[in-house]
């Protein structure tokens, strides 16, 4: 209703221009030297409309004309350029289906296409990565990683590709400064900071690692290895105490607090870190630590009574009274405190993450490569073993 009231009004008002223009009184005359033309001031009108209507039409056509080239070679760019990006989309699902020679194939149909476009780019160097042309694949990462708005995935694609050369010191150190290029593309990356992580602990750059990590296990992890590798006893002291906070319930962090101490000359704090470790999580190591000054077996029991009064009861506990009762021929104190052990002499450094046992601590598991994965786990008591114990003697 409204557009139709619109077009009523609008008709309208032209009718009465037109009305005004036609009942214009008067005559126009032009001069061409000998010759003159005379019109009604209507036809005039009329007749100037027309001509300037004709010149714009004009203009135009020939403006058209001038930028049709322009025109032209952007229509073909744009056909060129969808083209490569859905040559690039087959050659990345065929890549995701495993199949490289026809992802290669579609990768160079990209590169025929728009060689400089950042998707071709990422293909083409993604698919010589595979196909083991490493120039290549430099290359064509190296051009991605110019680009404004895509670098990021260019420096990925350089990072993991000489993270891929393993065994290949060079690779790795260039890896890594690529690593911290990459950083400045895109700081917030998890992806990188978990990489950069890898690749300081893959050169045994633990302190670079340490600072890098987030999670808490693998920076205790880490913070252990880089006190074992510092160049300075307080450095070590430092790294040992960020281990400990960070996981105040791995012995092999105040274990590496003790070797600091030690290193530095503080043998009273060295001590206090055995009994913090052993009040937080005992663990034989950290006895074999605090006895190993100690020869005669009668001192060395009382000793271990010592220590254990930091953390009473504790299974662990009750083992290092048994077993170091046993060796001073204290056979009573030995049962006694052997039956309260609960089976903890079969525990074992267990990687959390694919439950493979290790022998004794490390940074990672040489298995799946977790760091600071592994947990000093008792295991459960076997069923088929507690069956066959006899049964206890009734009560009086």
């Amino acid at each position: 209703m409204l557009r139709a009231f619109g077009f009523a009004l609008v008709a309208i008002i032209v009718l009465a221009l037109v009305w005004y223009v036609a009942t214009l009184p008067g005559h126009v005359t032009i001069d061409f030297g000998h010759y003159a033309a005379t019109a009604s001031t209507p036809i005039a009108i009329l007749l100037l409309a027309i001509v300037v209507f004709v010149g714009v039409l004009i203009v135009g056509i020939i403006r058209a004309l001038l930028r049709s080239p322009a025109r032209l070679a952007r229509r073909r760019m744009i056909t060129r350029r969808n083209n490569a990006d859905a040559a690039s989309l087959r050659a990345l699902s065929a890549m995701a289906a495993g199949d490289d020679r026809t992802a290669g194939n579609h990768a160079r149909i990209a590169r025929q296409y728009a060689p400089d476009a950042p998707l071709t780019l990422y293909v083409a160097g993604e698919s010589a990565r595979r196909a083991g042309d490493h120039e290549a694949a430099d290359a064509h990462f190296a051009a991605l990683a110019q680009h404004r708005d895509a670098g990021f995935l260019g420096w990925r694609g350089l990072v993991h590709h000489r993270t891929q050369l393993s065994g290949n010191a060079a690779a790795l150190a260039e890896a890594e400064a690529q690593a911290r290029q990459a950083a400045t593309a895109y700081p917030n990356s998890v992806w990188l900071r978990d990489q950069r992580v890898q690749l300081a602990l893959s050169q045994s750059n633990f302190a670079d690692a340490a600072r890098l990590a987030t999670d808490k296990p693998a920076r205790a992890a880490l913070a252990i290895m880089a006190s074992r590798t510092a160049t300075s006893g307080p450095l070590a002291i430092d790294w040992a105490r960020d281990a400990v906070r960070s996981a105040p319930n791995l012995a092999p962090a105040y274990l590496a607090l003790y070797a600091a101490h030690e290193r530095a000359g503080h043998l009273w704090r060295a001590q206090r870190a055995l009994v913090a470790g052993w009040k937080a999580a005992p663990h034989p190591d950290l006895a074999t630590a605090y006895l190993s000054t100690i020869k005669l077996p009668l001192d060395r029991a009382r000793a271990a009574q010592k220590l254990a009064n930091a953390n009473p009861g504790h299974p662990e506990s009750e083992a290092l009274l048994a077993q170091t009762a046993r060796a001073a021929d204290l056979a009573g104190e030995a049962q006694r405190h052997a039956a309260k052990a609960n089976g903890v002499a079969g525990a074992r450094w267990v990687c959390a993450a694919c439950e493979t046992v290790h022998p004794e601590w490390q940074a990672s598991c040489r298995k799946c490569g977790t760091i600071g994965s592994l947990a000093w786990i008792t295991p459960p008591p076997d069923p088929t073993t507690t069956a066959l114990l006899p049964a206890p003697l009734p009560a009086d």
